[in-house]
């Protein structure tokens, strides 16, 4: 397998950007502290990046993301955890499109 330098080249601008906005992220809370706000917005931000990357499949697709969505939303709020959500949603899905739905 090979790569193209401009492909190494992009891994390696995108390694960069992240590295910074993380050295940011760093910067920001040693200087800001732990705000309630800012508190509040990292308990809230995976859910949100969960949120945003499932509602592209779940309205342009069939029956089986909204039954692993339902399943993701009831589990989490059972367990009371993220991981057993994911899990649910992931498991859900599969019984869903193996028993035959979109």
């Amino acid at each position: 397998m090979t790569a193209s330098p401009e492909n190494l080249l992009a891994i390696l601008v995108m390694a960069l950007a992240a590295m910074s906005a993380k050295a940011g992220g760093f910067l920001a809370m040693r200087w800001l502290g732990r705000h309630r706000f800012v508190a509040a917005w990292l308990e809230h931000a995976p859910g949100a990046v969960l949120i945003s990357a499932a509602i592209v499949p779940i309205v342009q697709t069939g029956s089986a993301f909204w039954i692993g969505a339902m399943a993701a939303a009831i589990a989490t709020r059972w367990a009371g955890g993220f991981t057993p959500g994911l899990f649910a949603a992931v498991g859900a899905v599969a019984l869903a499109r193996w028993a035959g739905l979109g």
